[in-house]
């Protein structure tokens, strides 16, 4: 994981409840797809995402 990479890419505040939810729920892969859906960005940014996440660490919302 690199949170770097995860602070870089902004996240609709709505995908960020549910993807921490998925991981706090242990669903790493429907928190996977609710990122990817949501920012159209590939797997491992949305791996670094969803650990970020799963760790509180912020991630913006787009403006």
């Amino acid at each position: 994981m690199d949170p770097r990479r995860a602070r870089a890419l902004a996240v609709p505040g709505e995908a960020q409840v549910d993807a921490r939810m998925f991981m706090r729920g242990g669903d790493r892969m429907r928190a996977l797809k609710v990122i990817v859906d949501a920012t159209g960005c590939d797997l491992r940014g949305a791996r670094d995402i969803t650990h970020a996440l799963g760790y509180d660490i912020e991630v913006p919302t787009p403006r």
